[in-house]
């Protein structure tokens, strides 16, 4: 009876062809209309000649919260090769909270939600998180149940395989463990960086300077301890510095609005409003919580003299605020 049981644990959870869910890997990935947290309507459909890897998850969940966070950061690495991520959550989840997740961790893909849990059914979602790939040709390629410890590894590896980077014998050597080093300095640095922000959190500015700069040393390739940098610099009321900071981020992620924000505001305490106005006008573009932005463009307008405009941009940042029922962080906790 335990070998038995031991044979269907080992079906259910390592079988390569149906480790998540029920569609075989090579099979059409069934099309879907859901509507997002912002009120549109998407269809898997809308995403042909594209990749796309999909997230089934649910709040309140550590490993989750982890497949959201670990999957944001694949996307910026991937932002310019034609990949979009969707993430869904069923109708029953609390839609709120997941709305705060993304605000607090700055997910920048769409929420989805599947109110009659027709996408559960219909892709035979077995645990979760369920992460999905699909090919250019919107065929199902690789499924990842849950949250392994290699989640982000595995995630690049397999975008990078379907993309046409890497064969076979690449995607075995970047899933090997050869990269253990390159991903203990990552946690090293991850580490550091949470650490630093508890310092951040508690007012402890040196203290938090010192650690963040710690999470450089140990993964200078990684954007967020940039970021967390130069708004300690900010604090600290030194500018240069923070210009130095948000430019290197700006240069590992030049998309990044957390980046582009706190470089107007780091011009802001240096006096340029006009370069500010210019750079945080980009940074509230496009951007799903611009509330800093907007409090920083205010500044910026103050120190023109332009008083209605500030007023303006104040307001705006104060309406962001309500609307979402957060705080205008540029920052986030990431585990």
């Amino acid at each position: 009876m335990i070998i038995l049981v031991f044979l269907v644990v080992s079906m259910l959870f390592f079988s390569p062809a149906a480790e998540a869910l029920n569609i075989q890997s090579g099979e059409a990935a069934p099309d879907f209309t859901l509507s997002s947290t912002e009120g549109n309507a998407v269809s898997l459909s809308e995403y042909r000649d594209e990749v796309v890897a999909l997230i089934y998850w649910r709040t309140g969940q550590k490993r989750s919260l982890l497949a959201v966070k670990d999957s944001n950061d694949v996307l910026k690495e991937f932002k310019k090769k034609n990949i979009k991520i969707l993430s869904i959550i069923a109708g029953s989840d609390n839609k709120d909270d997941a709305e705060k997740i993304f605000s607090e961790n700055g997910i920048e893909y769409p929420l989805l939600v599947d109110y009659d849990r027709v996408f559960y059914s219909t892709y035979g979602i077995r645990v979760y998180p369920t992460t999905i790939i699909i090919d250019k040709e919107g065929k199902v390629s690789y499924s990842i149940p849950s949250h392994p410890l290699t989640y982000k590894k595995m995630l690049k590896g397999y975008m990078r395989k379907v993309l046409g980077e890497i064969d076979e014998a690449g995607l075995k050597e970047a899933l090997s463990t050869k990269t253990e080093k390159k991903d203990k300095d990552e946690m090293e640095a991850l580490r550091r960086y949470n650490l630093a922000l508890k310092f951040t959190q508690s007012g402890m500015h040196d203290l938090a300077i010192d650690t963040v700069l710690k999470a450089i040393d140990a993964k200078p390739e990684m954007t967020k301890p940039y970021i967390l940098l130069g708004f300690l610099y900010l604090e600290t009321k030194e500018s240069d510095q923070a210009l130095d900071a948000f430019n290197k981020a700006l240069e590992l992620d030049p998309d990044s609005k957390n980046a582009k924000t706190g470089l107007g505001g780091a011009l802001v305490l240096k006096g340029k409003a006009d370069s500010a106005i210019e750079i945080l006008d980009d940074a509230a573009t496009a951007n799903p919580y611009p509330q800093m932005a907007y409090y920083e463009l205010g500044r910026a307008y103050e120190l023109k003299g332009d008083k209605d405009k500030s007023i303006e941009m104040f307001k705006k940042a104060i309406e962001k605020i309500i609307k979402k029922n957060i705080l205008p962080s540029a920052i986030s906790k990431c585990q």
